[in-house]
Parts: structure tokens; C-alpha cells; sequence
């Protein structure tokens, strides 16, 4: 059984997310993309060079940055054949044996479990978000780590209502991409503004989450906290206060939108296998 969207994936065949440029423009931003800047918690992972399974690569930036920064063994899955075959165009450009496949998260089973599972903003564009979270603990390997992102319930709460409303009273397609390139204003590419445009704004299908939901859910599992992005990747001595902390992600949102700052509401958390 499966619970891939296929209006998601309809949706991405259109304009994959994170799209733009062509392909040695696509390399150069792999060479420099500094994964100790988005994700520290990883870094001191690859010492050891785990194998590493993204689940939902799209185009490959980051699997590919892993391969080429860390040297690791890298496989990917997504089950859009678009972004597939832009990945493995790069990663053939740029000589790096990593392997992209399509394939359905719900029906894909590995040759076996792998020391790190990658999932950034993808498992909440299923039908069934739990589920895929499970199997992405099944693919982890005793004593491996989980790295999942996912839209936060409190934090992504502002942005969605401020362009529901923009829509409710008649906006057109063209006034929401102008207030969003307004917000998120680093972009140059056309195309790579519009990839992301349409991935936050006019997607058809979303779920958000927090990080207590998320923690209680995966204990079934084997996987228990050890770092998360609400907190900024500090010590959890306190888990209660965490839970307490990511309350006020609301707030944060409304804030950063007042003052014109692009806010997703998106949040990080690695999880260790027993």
C-alpha cells in the first residue's frame, strides 16, 4: 500500500522545488554549499563516512554535497523521474558515484539499513506523514541516526494565513509571487525564485507537525532525540522546556513576517536508533 500524492507529484514534474540554473550552475552551488552553516548536527557524523539513504532528493543538492564534501556512500530516492534524472545529469557532471533512484517511500526497501536516513521537507507531502516517518526508522540501522525536517504546526501557522488571505481577497498569481520574492529577496535566477515560490505557496497538499508529536511517535521505533533545530542544535537537558520553547515559534513567525523576513515555519531534529 502506498500513500504517495500524486497531485504532489504531478505538481513537482511541473517545476521540481529548488530548481534553477543549468547544470554546471547547479555544481557550482553544490561545491559551495557549507553544510556546517544549515546543518551542524551532521557534520561530525560523516567523520566515520556512514552510508547515508536520502528519502525524497529532489534534485540532489544535498546528497550530492554530502558525496562531494564528506567523500561518503550515498543513495537517494524520490519518486519524481524529473528531479531523478536532473540529479544524476550533476553527479554525473561533477563525477560523483552517487546512485539516484526513483522510487515510492512506501514501497522502496533498501539491500539493508544504513548508518544515516536523511528526510528535509518531504515526508509532510504525503498522504500519511506518520507512516513515512516510520518507514524511515525502519531503514536506519541500529546505533545510525534519522535526520528528519518538517513543516512546524506553531511556526509555519503565520505564513500560510498571510497568503490565504491574500488569495481570499482576489490576489492574483503574479501580486503572491511579488510579495514572496519580497520576503525571500536572495534569489536571482527567475526560474530558482519561482521553484520555491510555488513549493511554499501554491502547493496542493501539506501537513505541519511538532517536534513533542514527532518524539512521542518515533519512541515506538527505537529513536530517541538527540539535537534539534528549535532549540538551536543546544544540549537538551530539558525536554519539557524544548516542548515549551517550540510553543512561541508563532510568535517568532509573526514577528519575522512583520518585519518582511522570509520565515517557512520548518523545523530540524536528529534522531539516534537504539
Amino acid at each position: 500500500m502506498t500513500f504517495a500524492n500524486l497531485d504532489v507529484l504531478a505538481f513537482y514534474k511541473e517545476l521540481p522545488f529548488n530548481y534553477g540554473g543549468n547544470v554546471e550552475e547547479h555544481a557550482d552551488r553544490i561545491v559551495a554549499n557549507d553544510l556546517t552553516t544549515a546543518y551542524p548536527i551532521l557534520v561530525p557524523l560523516f567523520r566515520d563516512k556512514p552510508r547515508v539513504l536520502e528519502v525524497g532528493c529532489g534534485v540532489g543538492w544535498l546528497s550530492s554535497s554530502i558525496a562531494y564534501h564528506y567523500g561518503c556512500d550515498v543513495r537517494a530516492i524520490d519518486f519524481n523521474p524529473v528531479v531523478i534524472e536532473r540529479a544524476r545529469t550533476i553527479a554525473k557532471h561533477m563525477r560523483l558515484p552517487v546512485k539516484f533512484t526513483q522510487a515510492d517511500l512506501f514501497v522502496y526497501e533498501p539491500d539493508e539499513p544504513v548508518e544515516l536516513v536523511v528526510s528535509l521537507g518531504v515526508l509532510h507531502h504525503t498522504n500519511n506523514c506518520h507512516e513515512a516517518i516510520r518507514r524511515c526508522a525502519s531503514f536506519t540501522r541500529p546505533g545510525g541516526h534519522f535526520l528528519l525536517g518538517l513543516y512546524h504546526t506553531f511556526g509555519r501557522r503565520p505564513f500560510l494565513k498571510h497568503f490565504d488571505e491574500m488569495k481570499r481577497i482576489g490576489k492574483s498569481e503574479e501580486d503572491l509571487l511579488k510579495e514572496y520574492g519580497r520576503l525571500h529577496n536572495w534569489m536571482g535566477d527567475e526560474t530558482h525564485l519561482y521553484s520555491w515560490f510555488r513549493d511554499q505557496v501554491l502547493h496542493p497538499h501539506e501537513t505541519q507537525h511538532t517536534l513533542k508529536e514527532v518524539v512521542t511517535l518515533v519512541q515506538q521505533y527505537d529513536l530517541e532525540l538527540v539535537s534539534t533545530s528549535i532549540n538551536r542544535f543546544f544540549v537538551i537537558d530539558d525536554i519539557d522546556a524544548v516542548y515549551a520553547e517550540e510553543a512561541s515559534y508563532e510568535t517568532i513567525g509573526k514577528k519575522k513576517l512583520d518585519s518582511g523576513q522570509y520565515f517557512p515555519g520548518f523545523f530540524v531534529a536528529l534522531f539516534k536508533k537504539r
